[in-house]
C-alpha cells in the first residue's frame, strides 16, 4: 500500500493465499482435505508463547487496533506493526459488530486496499482473518474470486467468506459455488447464508444439494426445510432421483438433530413431505443410503430418539407405511448385504437385530 510503510509481514514461502491456490489446483471441485489444513503458520503458531487475554471473542481490541490505524496520518500507518499486534492473540473469525463498526468508520477505499493487502500476502493466520473482514465489509465484485478462494480454508475462513459474498451481487451463484467446495462447519456456514439470502434462484441447489451426508449437516437441516419449497416439492408427481434422496437425508437429518437445531417436530410441514417421501422412494430401488434415510424416519416415527409422542393424524398410517417398506423383501436384501460388508456389518447387524424382536413382538 503506497500509503503505509513498512514491510507487510516476515519473509515466508507460503502465503494463505498461495497456500489455497495451490490446494485449488489438486482438488478443483472438491472440499479440501482437512479444510485445508496444516495451514502455512501452523509451526509457529504451535511453538508461539501466547499473551495474557488471548481472545478476542466480541472483537474489541480488533476493532480498537483498526481505528488507531486508520486514524494515523498516511505516512504513518505501518502494516508490518498492525500485523505483529494481531498475530498476538486469536482474532475472532466471525464479523462482530464491533468490527464491523470500526471497518464503517475508516474510509472504504483504504479498507478495501488494506483488506486485500493483508489477504493476499499474509503468512500468518491472524492477519489474513483482518484482511477478510476488512473486504467483508469493504470488497467490491473484484473481490469475489479473492474471497472464495481463501473461503475454501474453510473451518476458519468459511464464515467471514460467506458474511463477505452475500452482501455482493449474485450472492446466491457465488455461495454455492463454494459450498459445493466446503465441508464440515465451512459448509454450515455457506447454508446457512443461503437460506438467510431467501433467493428462489438457490431453491434448486438447496432441494437437491444443500446436505451432503456430514454429522454437522443437522445445523442447517431446518434452516433448508424453511427457506426452500421442501413439502411442495416432493409432492410433484414428477420429483426427480436427486430431489428424493435430498429430501430423505434432509428428512431423517432432522429426525435426529436435536439439540444441533429444529427437528421434524418443529418443522411445519413434516407430516406432508413424510407422506410424499415415502410414496415416491417405494417406487426406487433400495439401496443402503436409502435405507438408511427410510430406516431413521420409522424410528422417529416410533418415538426415537425423541419419547414424547407425536400428536400427528397421520401418524399411524406414516409408521405403518415405512416399517413396511423396509420389510419388503428388496428393501430388506439391502440390509442383508450391509451385513456381509466389513464396513457396514456392525450396524446392519443390530438392525436386524431390532427387527427381529420387533417382528417377535408383533409391532
Amino acid at each position: 500500500m503506497s500509503a503505509s510503510t513498512g514491510s507487510a509481514q516476515p519473509s515466508s514461502p507460503t502465503t494463505f493465499y498461495n497456500h489455497a491456490l495451490a490446494l485449488v489446483r489438486r482438488y478443483p471441485d472438491v472440499p479440501l482435505p482437512r479444510d485445508g489444513e496444516p495451514y502455512p503458520d501452523a509451526d509457529r503458531r504451535r511453538n508461539r508463547v501466547w499473551s495474557a487475554g488471548r481472545s478476542d471473542d466480541q472483537g474489541t481490541r480488533t476493532s480498537r487496533l483498526i481505528d488507531e490505524f486508520f486514524s494515523a496520518p498516511t505516512e504513518h500507518r505501518d502494516i508490518a506493526r498492525l500485523c505483529r499486534e494481531v498475530v498476538d492473540y486469536d482474532i475472532a473469525i466471525a464479523l462482530w459488530p464491533s468490527i464491523a463498526a470500526a471497518i464503517g468508520r475508516a474510509d472504504p477505499g483504504q479498507a478495501r486496499e488494506l483488506g486485500r493487502h493483508l489477504t493476499r500476502t499474509s503468512t500468518d493466520q491472524n492477519p489474513t482473518v483482518l484482511g477478510m473482514a476488512l473486504l467483508a465489509v469493504a470488497g467490491t465484485e473484484d473481490d469475489i474470486s479473492l474471497m472464495q478462494t481463501i473461503g475454501l480454508l474453510s473451518d476458519t475462513f468459511g464464515l467471514l467468506a460467506s458474511q463477505a459474498l452475500a452482501r455482493l451481487p449474485e450472492a446466491s451463484t457465488n455461495l454455492i459455488w463454494l459450498a459445493d467446495r466446503t465441508a464440515g462447519w465451512g459448509r454450515v456456514y455457506t447454508v446457512c447464508a443461503i437460506c438467510e439470502l431467501a433467493d428462489p434462484a438457490a431453491d434448486p441447489w438447496l432441494l437437491r444439494r444443500a446436505c451432503d451426508g456430514h454429522h454437522l449437516n443437522g445445523e442447517f437441516a431446518y434452516k433448508v426445510a424453511c427457506a426452500a419449497p421442501v413439502h411442495d416439492a416432493i409432492a410433484a408427481p414428477d420429483a426427480d432421483e436427486a430431489l428424493i434422496d435430498h429430501t430423505g437425508d434432509l428428512l431423517s437429518t432432522l429426525a435426529w438433530c436435536d439439540g444441533m437445531g429444529e427437528t421434524l417436530r418443529e418443522y411445519a410441514h413434516s407430516e406432508q413431505a413424510l407422506t410424499h417421501y415415502l410414496s415416491h422412494i417405494g417406487a426406487l430401488t433400495p439401496n443402503l443410503v436409502r435405507y438408511q434415510s427410510v430406516w431413521a424416519l420409522a424410528c422417529f416415527l416410533d418415538g426415537r430418539p425423541n419419547l414424547a409422542p407425536l400428536n400427528w393424524a397421520a401418524l399411524e398410517p406414516l409408521r405403518t407405511g415405512y416399517w413396511s417398506l423396509l420389510a419388503t423383501p428388496a428393501w430388506h436384501s439391502v440390509l442383508t448385504a450391509a451385513s456381509d460388508n466389513e464396513r457396514t456389518r456392525e450396524w446392519a447387524i443390530r438392525i436386524l437385530d431390532e427387527l427381529r424382536q420387533r417382528l417377535a413382538g408383533g409391532q
